[in-house]
């Protein structure tokens, strides 16, 4: 399988904490084969490597110094790299919320009884981020400096509401305008606040809010951004959808018997759940076009290429990230990019 540079094509990039270097490696090789994308979505970690791409960066020497500056990247067995981030943070992007941790005892009641002691002895807080200000600022510069059309998106669970975030170029492709609300998404524009909301884990808590609004990162919703890509209007539309996956689309070992295989089954399951359904859109809508079923000018086939990480990896690994699943993606994609 390769892919023509002269047939536009679109990436979706599926962010995934320690799985992020899959399509880092994807990137990198795209970068190598001079393929440039007439769209790119992401989510989560993959919004930071595809600001990376767009401001043609070096992703392989970015990676390689990112990862040698945890405990994984330099041999530490995954269980016990997974632990010391927990103890110590991970340098540069969080620490863990110790001193927020014993600051809530000090705190007068303002709840029952039980529930003060639930939010104080196990609080959803258990990390916070550290990055800069200049680091969001210098990723929403460069998805807004680029031609390519960028999606990224956040969930708001009380409203129930998906943020996407657009930046100039799918803006005008897609006939978006910040603000804009259809359906329960609302769409608005690329900035350092987006970013920063995009990038919110669960263990940073809920305190930080976004124009009023409690955010998290959108991977936890809809890992991967597939039904915007197929709306792209004209020559924008892709031919060719490249699906970059940093797991397995199935469970590869025998079913769980202890509670970290269930935590890690239970994670690919949902990570798979929004994708599939998509998928199963696009799939629907390529069947109707080659029996005659669907006619309208508006629609043509989409080539899908799911691109997805083979092997195996556990629960422990989601936290760490690794040079071997880099260059795996590196490696897989110079071979079927062609």
């Amino acid at each position: 399988m390769s892919t023509k540079q002269n047939s536009p094509v679109a990436f979706a990039l599926g962010g995934l904490a320690g799985g992020n270097g899959f399509g880092a490696g994807f990137l990198d090789a795209a970068q190598q084969r001079g393929i440039r994308p007439t769209a790119i979505s992401c989510t989560s970690g993959m919004i930071v490597w595809a600001a990376r791409f767009l401001a043609g960066d070096n992703l392989a020497e970015r990676f390689r110094k990112e990862v040698t500056a945890t405990p994984a990247g330099v041999g530490v067995p995954p269980p016990v790299a997974s632990a010391w981030m927990g103890v110590a943070g991970l340098p540069g992007v969080f620490r863990p919320a110790n001193l927020e941790y014993w600051q809530r005892w000090f705190r007068p009641p303002t709840q029952p009884l039980a529930q003060e002691l639930a939010d104080r002895m196990l609080p959803v807080q258990t990390a916070l981020p550290i990055r800069p200000d200049a680091f969001y600022q210098e990723v929403a510069d460069a998805l807004n400096a680029s031609e390519v059309a960028v999606l990224f998106n956040a969930f708001c669970p009380p409203s129930g509401f998906e943020f996407l975030f657009l930046n100039p170029a799918a803006m005008r492709l897609l006939g978006r305008s910040p603000g804009q609300r259809l359906g329960s998404q609302v769409f608005q524009a690329v900035d350092a606040a987006a970013v920063r909301a995009a990038l919110h884990l669960y263990a940073y808590g809920h305190e930080q809010l976004y124009d009023g609004q409690h955010l998290i990162d959108g991977a936890y919703h809809r890992q991967f951004i597939l039904d915007e890509l197929c709306e792209l209007p004209g020559d924008a539309k892709p031919a060719a959808l490249w699906l970059v996956r940093p797991q397995n689309s199935r469970w590869l070992d025998p079913m769980p018997s202890n509670f970290f295989e269930q935590r890690d089954m239970e994670t690919e399951i949902a990570m798979n759940s929004s994708y599939a359904s998509q998928v199963r859109r696009i799939e629907l809508i390529n069947r109707l076009l080659k029996s005659g079923q669907l006619t309208s000018d508006r629609y043509k086939q989409v080539a899908l290429h799911p691109f997805e990480f083979a092997g195996k990896r556990g629960y422990f690994d989601y936290f760490n990230e690794s040079q071997a699943v880099f260059d795996r993606g590196r490696q897989d994609a110079l071979a079927v990019l062609g």
